[in-house]
């Protein structure tokens, strides 16, 4: 449907939506916090400095993508109005991006920015100027950093899931295609054909939450593919024997009860007690709409609305992968 109507959601579904307006009405009252040289440190190795700096983004990510949601079921200029303040502020104000783990953050929270961009893109009161200033800004400061990441595990996951939504929203269709062929590589260079992803099995006791880091944007990636050329990837299977549904298959097991038999590091990190804004639901709940799913539906229902894993050192949504799942699904 045309980005700039409204959506009329069905009665199940009211409580996500009122969840998300509570959050975007939070988040009305953001300033942005952009700085000329956005500098990450790497996570190992200056934690506090790393998430003193990557709050920076992480709030105004939440503002801009649950305003830009909220205006797409509303249709109330006041959220797209949020949504285009943020964008603009760091498109104007942002002219580096520096630091070990500025490539990894700028993707996995630049992303909630294109979220939004692409929600507001039809919207009257942004104008033309502001949203080839923001393409200029994603495509001279983040993209880079993107392209140039030599790790090719979750970090490359998460770079074309960032690529994929920036091309999108430029219209590029021959990049964008670069980019799905690229995703298509990376599934089969990346995933076994038992599921496990083995870059990330040597994780330590956070293998386990790499497996669902990586697989969160690869599956967020098929999706805007197949809102985009209509090529359906969650039902295929790679050269190599890869396919997405026996990876999630594989990290659904050891999610559901089963994390004392996970084959490699034990005692695993992982959310206790579940709960709606904690992973891998947003994963699992996206995933149920997707493959009809009924193990997932059992795993999900119990936690609904599930809005997309907190950062619990920040408050904010981790990352853009799977923010409100259910409402991602709502125009389908």
């Amino acid at each position: 449907m045309p980005e700039n109507e409204r959506i009329d959601a069905p009665m199940n579904s009211h409580t996500a939506q009122n969840q998300l307006l509570h959050v975007a009405n939070e988040g009305m009252s953001v300033s942005c916090h952009a700085v000329p040289s956005w500098h990450i440190p790497g996570f190992y190795f200056d934690t506090t400095g790393h998430q003193t700096a990557k709050r920076l983004m992480e709030a105004d990510a939440q503002s801009a993508c649950t305003a830009a949601l909220a205006y797409r079921f509303t249709g109330e200029s006041i959220y797209a109005d949020k949504a285009a303040e943020l964008i603009d502020g760091w498109a104007t104000v942002n002219k580096e991006l520096a630091g070990d783990d500025g490539p990894l953050v700028s993707a996995y929270l630049g992303t909630g920015l294109l979220q939004a961009a692409e929600l507001i893109k039809h919207y009257p009161g942004w104008p033309k100027e502001n949203k080839d200033q923001f393409i200029s800004w994603m495509s001279e400061v983040f993209l880079p950093a993107w392209v140039t990441i030599p790790l090719r595990n979750n970090w490359w996951s998460w770079s074309l899931y960032a690529r994929l939504s920036l091309f999108r929203f430029m219209d590029d269709q021959a990049r964008f295609a670069e980019a799905a062929a690229h995703l298509k590589e990376h599934i089969d260079n990346s995933l076994a054909p038992s599921g496990l992803i083995p870059e990330e099995t040597m994780r330590g006791s956070n293998s386990i939450w790499y497996h669902y880091f990586s697989l969160a944007p690869i599956t967020a990636a098929m999706k805007l593919i197949h809102d985009t050329t209509g090529e359906n990837l969650f039902h295929w299977t790679s050269p190599g024997g890869a396919n997405i549904k026996t990876a999630l298959d594989t990290l659904f097991y050891y999610a559901d009860g089963h994390i004392e038999e996970w084959p490699y590091d034990k005692d695993q990190k992982f959310p206790k007690p579940l709960a709606s804004d904690s992973w891998p639901l947003d994963l699992f709940e996206a995933m149920s709409k997707v493959y009809k799913e009924p193990e997932y539906e059992r795993f999900v229902a119990p936690y609904r609305p599930i809005t997309g894993n907190k950062n619990l050192n920040s408050g904010y949504y981790q990352s853009y992968a799977w923010i409100f799942p259910e409402l991602q699904f709502m125009d389908e």
